[in-house]
This record gives C-alpha cells, structure tokens and sequence, in this order.
C-alpha cells in the first residue's frame, strides 16, 4: 500500500499522553495513514493503551532501547511512507482535519517541511528562510516537521552519540548539505507537549554540551564567525525590545494571552 506519510509516536512510560496521541492520530481525516507506534519496554501500562488500539495501529513494538533516537531509527526502519511524522507520545494534532490541510498547503514542497506548533499558553512561528546560523540561535519543531522518507537514505539516520541533540544535529547535518530543500509551512500542524526531555531543567547542561559538540563538528571553522553573528543578533534585538515600539509590542502580548 501506498501510504503518503507514515506518523511514528516514540513512548516510554508515559501511558497517558501515549492515549492522547493515539486517538489524535486515529482520528485524522486522511487515508491513508501508515501508523507506527515504538515504545521502550514500558511498565507503566503503556502496552496495555497500545493493545486496547492495535486495530488502528498497523506496526508497534515494545523492547528495550539505547534511547529515544535509537527508537526514532528504529520507526525510520519500519516506515512506508512518503513523508514521516514524529509525533511523540503527549503531543497531538491540532485538529482531525490537521494532517490534510498540512499536506494541501501550497506551501508545502520539498525534502524536509516545517510547520508551527501551539503549546499549552501559546504558540511558536517559525521562519520561512533559514541562515547558516539558525540552528546555534534554535531548532525547528521535530513533531510539527514532514520529513522526505528518502531524506534518510540519502543523509543517513539519527546520531544516538547525541542524547538530546541528535534532531538538531540531523537538521543542521541536512541544511549544510546544500541538496536537502527545506520549506516552512505557517500553519499550526501540533499541541506540543512541553515536559518533554529537552525541557527538562535537569537535562540544560548536557544539552547546552551536546550543542555546543555538534556545532564545532559541523560548523569547524566557521563556527567564530557564525557564533559572533548570533551575538550581534542578540544583542540587536535586546536593543529593540527597549525601544518604545518594543515595550508596547511585549505589553499587548501579554494582554492577549491574559
């Protein structure tokens, strides 16, 4: 079977957001739809919420893994589709209808198609034109990205040297191929469920490592001159935010979100 995208939810021991990312991926109004479920040998009852759908679920398997890229590659293995979806367990689409208006967007062309994600109290917008200094400021939305099935056979997998990282890793790894086309969708594609392990405090300092590891790989030398155009970036923008415009900009932001 044909299938135009593949969506693979990564799980371990997170039974209850597993259940809500299951049923948004069942209830999506697409066909059809390749749904592939890894989860690391939870205890939790995880297999049990899985079994309860199998009957929307066409791969899963729950095993021991080295961690959440070695279970991401292992989706990369099994997928069918044309495009693949990484929809970890918490996070759900925006709306049954998400994963089709994402697809006919006329926007959306190319090998790796990012969109927008909303979050708990707000939302992320991400740029259309990416510079070679984009990913020392940032990333991009793993669960809000379509990725190219021949992406990875072209680029190769997730690098499980990198614990945290390895999706940045992978993304920039792409761009500074110059042959991978990267595309922004603006369109609210997940709820992203931010209490994953990248945002967990106790995890910045291992991340802020890992960054730091890939950029000097990537980046050799570089990556003076591209940390130097983040500073300058940075501190441009602190210049802004004190301006009037900038502190009458933050005050209605926060009146919209009160």
């Amino acid at each position: 079977m044909n299938y135009p995208v593949s969506v693979i939810t990564i799980n371990y021991n997170n039974a209850k957001g597993l259940e809500k990312t299951i049923a948004s991926v069942r209830e999506q109004q697409l066909e059809p739809i390749e749904y592939i479920v890894i989860d690391g040998g939870s205890t939790d009852g995880s297999t049990a919420v899985i079994e309860r759908a199998a009957d929307g679920i066409d791969q899963w398997v729950s095993e021991p893994d080295r961690g959440i890229y070695d279970a991401m590659n292992k989706g990369i293995a099994k997928a069918k589709g044309d495009y693949l979806l990484f929809l970890n367990s918490g996070d759900v689409l925006t709306s049954p209808h998400a994963l089709r208006e994402f697809l006919s967007h006329p926007s959306f062309k190319g090998d790796i198609i990012y969109g927008d994600y909303l979050f708990e109290d707000g939302e992320k917008r991400y740029p259309d034109t990416l510079t070679p200094w984009y990913f020392m400021k940032t990333s991009l939305p793993h669960q809000s990205t379509l990725f190219r099935s021949n992406v990875f056979d072209r680029v190769g997998t997730y690098d499980e040297s990198y614990t945290i990282a390895a999706d940045r890793e992978f993304y920039l790894r792409c761009y500074l191929r110059g042959d991978v086309l990267f595309t922004h969708v603006p369109y609210f594609l997940t709820l992203f469920d931010r209490s994953g392990l990248s945002n967990d405090p106790d995890h910045v300092k291992k991340k802020q490592e890992e960054d730091e590891r890939l950029f000097r790989k990537h980046y050799g030398e570089q990556y003076d001159h591209y940390k130097a155009m983040v500073l300058a970036e940075q501190r441009a923008n602190r210049a802004k935010r004190n301006t009037v415009a900038g502190l009458f900009k933050r005050i209605l932001k926060k009146l919209r979100r009160s």
